[in-house]
């Protein structure tokens, strides 16, 4: 009896070993499969650190469904930071990669493919844009006075911003409805081409002598115009003769690795897409994905990670690891101030203070606001640090200038 007890219990471990060793060969071959699917990091590459400002309690103060960060020094990404969800409905948390609508910081990336023209020597910087486009641009009030590329890129063309047409011109606060000329779901129908002649042409559609321009000479006074870089960004089409969307591709996106960021909705992946969000007494509440005509001037979709490669490449004179997207001059020129008329304004990018208990830090950068998007990217090019913040929301910008202003002073800990 003893010996069959024994027998029968010889049998039952080696069964059970057998089944140990099919399940772990199973295991050890579903993550194999699934390693096969994911990206390799580089040999040797630093993976970036938590931040370590509490984003959950400055979720609730800024208000906002959704946030990511990223600090950027000497080079790389050091530490990136998220809190909220990128879509409530579906339940999706942001990540790092989450893809946010970036609303005016765009206009740095519509500058940059500009400037590379320039440097091809198709332009000079002061000429007068009328040499380049198939219609004729003028401001009502001096007809004969040129507008310049210039004059674009540092809000000083006197074309001025028509809300009936242009969405959300300066910022937007929750309760802010979409405009009558954005589409809901969907790319604009409207061609860059199409909206940039009927704006700025007698007889266009969009044609208001009135609305559309100011009253002084070009190069006189300095008002924030989101058209003036519409132009530009139609300007890198013609002048490319290439699609603007298509040009920042080739040119920007795909060098610096910046490949799933879009201008367009259409082939995005909406998996990491954020939703933007207007709220209500109810809570928060979804605009939906949408396009406008404008687009060169906000309407970029991209993540911290993404976006930091782009920002690194300003950093390093134009240069991300063996990627060069600008030569080190054409970024010293484009930060550096422009106009009498406004000392911080650089071509499209703009500088500013920020105070720390030692010495402060001079930054370049820009900020965004949309309908259901909030962004900032600012960095110190002597110290090589920078930092990125984004959400889905509609932040109070006091509250959001602070918040920037602690990541900054993080960065010093690393």
């Amino acid at each position: 009896m003893r010996r069959k007890i024994l027998a029968l219990g010889i049998f039952v471990a080696g069964c059970a070993l057998a089944l140990c060793l099919a399940i772990a060969h199973d295991y050890t071959k579903a993550l194999t499969e699934q390693s096969q699917g994911m990206a390799e990091p580089e040999p040797g590459a630093r993976q970036p650190a938590t931040c370590k400002t509490d984003l959950a309690s400055q979720l609730r103060r800024l208000d906002v469904p959704g946030l990511a960060v990223g600090i950027v020094k000497n080079g790389r990404v050091i530490c990136t930071g998220v809190a909220g969800m990128a879509n409530i409905e579906q339940k999706k948390p942001v990540t790092a990669d989450t893809l946010f609508m970036i609303a005016s910081i765009s206009k740095v990336v519509t500058a940059t493919a500009l400037m590379q023209l320039q440097e091809e020597g198709k332009f000079k910087l002061d000429d007068d844009v009328n040499r380049y486009l198939p219609f004729r641009v003028s401001i009502p009030e001096s007809p004969a006075s040129p507008i310049t590329f210039r004059q674009l890129l540092t809000h000083t063309s006197s074309i001025r911003d028509n809300s009936t047409y242009i969405n959300c011109p300066l910022s937007c606060d929750y309760g802010s409805e979409l405009g009558d000329y954005v589409t809901r779901g969907a790319d604009s129908p409207i061609s860059l081409a199409d909206f940039t002649r009927g704006y700025l042409t007698p007889g266009g559609a969009y044609y208001d002598p009135d609305d559309n321009f100011d009253s002084d000479e070009p190069g006189t006074s300095s008002r924030y115009s989101n058209m003036g870089i519409v132009l530009a960004g139609y300007l890198v089409e013609v002048i490319s003769g290439v699609p603007f969307d298509q040009y920042c591709k080739d040119h920007i996106f795909t060098p610096l690795g910046m490949n799933k960021t879009s201008w367009r909705l259409a082939g995005i992946d909406q998996s990491i897409l954020a939703m933007p969000y207007d709220k209500d007494s109810s809570g928060f509440v979804p605009y939906g994905q949408f396009g406008e005509p404008d687009y060169p001037d906000g309407m970029l979709r991209t993540s911290v990670n993404e976006l930091a490669r782009f920002m690194i490449a300003y950093m390093q004179s134009g240069r991300f690891e063996n990627k060069q997207i600008l030569k080190a001059g054409t970024v010293q020129e484009m930060l550096k101030s422009q106009t009498s008329l406004d000392s911080r304004q650089g071509l499209a990018w703009s500088s500013r203070s920020i105070s720390r208990p030692s010495n402060g830090w001079k930054v370049w950068g820009h900020d965004g606001s949309d309908n259901g998007a909030g962004a900032k990217m600012w960095f110190d090019p002597g110290r090589k640090v920078g930092v990125i913040l984004v959400t889905n929301g509609m932040w109070d910008e006091d509250r959001a200038s602070t918040l920037f202003t602690t990541l900054f002073r993080e960065s010093d800990g690393y």
